[in-house]
């Protein structure tokens, strides 16, 4: 007659268990939200930075194609044609919540300094396209340039981690400041006023 061992009883979770679970979950999807929301940018994907361009050194040249209201226009913009004016250029997203934010102050920016030359590059990241970027335009009744970066490499050359990104560019073809994140009218008047008033 062979012995039979007596089945174990499982053992279910214990309050501690159940309770340190959801506690666990909290606490990752609140570190996951930290780390997208932080700088108030949306991240992007981008692969090792070519550089990252501090103020005082001359802004990295690029010519990059130009997207209108109703999709690629066929002409395209080179950053050195533009020496001579005072340039903020923004690195966006059409999908970034940070970038449609801005986008009326942008608009008040524009109509108020018209001395001011406005650039905004967007990049491919999460599948966007150039027909994302000519819809983004539509809806925000965008007047100034939309440049298309279709491999993100003039992103990575700038060192763009985070949409939006600001870059205020000098007269001479230098960089003054850069900002990154969601910004309010004011933080972006007092960047770009003492170069237009230069």
């Amino acid at each position: 007659m062979s012995s039979k061992k007596p089945l174990s009883k499982k053992r279910g979770l214990s309050w501690w268990e159940k309770a340190g679970i959801p506690i666990i979950i909290i606490v990752l999807v609140w570190v996951a939200y930290s780390v997208m929301q932080g700088g108030g940018g949306s991240p992007v994907q981008t692969t090792t930075s070519v550089s990252t361009v501090s103020s005082g050194s001359f802004a990295p040249d690029f010519t990059l194609p130009v997207v209108g209201t109703n999709g690629p226009t066929g002409g395209s913009i080179t950053l050195s044609s533009l020496r001579g004016k005072v340039v903020l250029l923004e690195f966006m997203e059409p999908w970034c919540p940070h970038c449609q934010a801005d986008a009326p102050i942008l608009n008040q920016l524009h109509q108020k300094y018209p001395g001011l030359t406005i650039v905004s590059v967007a990049g491919p990241w999460s599948g966007a396209s150039e027909n994302d970027v000519a819809q983004f335009e539509q809806s925000y009744g965008s007047n100034w340039v939309y440049l298309f970066d279709s491999s993100g490499s003039i992103m990575n050359m700038y060192g763009v981690t985070a949409t939006p990104t600001f870059f205020v560019i000098n007269k001479d073809g230098s960089v003054a400041t850069s900002l990154q994140g969601q910004q309010d009218f004011g933080s972006l008047e007092s960047a770009v006023v003492p170069y237009l008033q230069s």
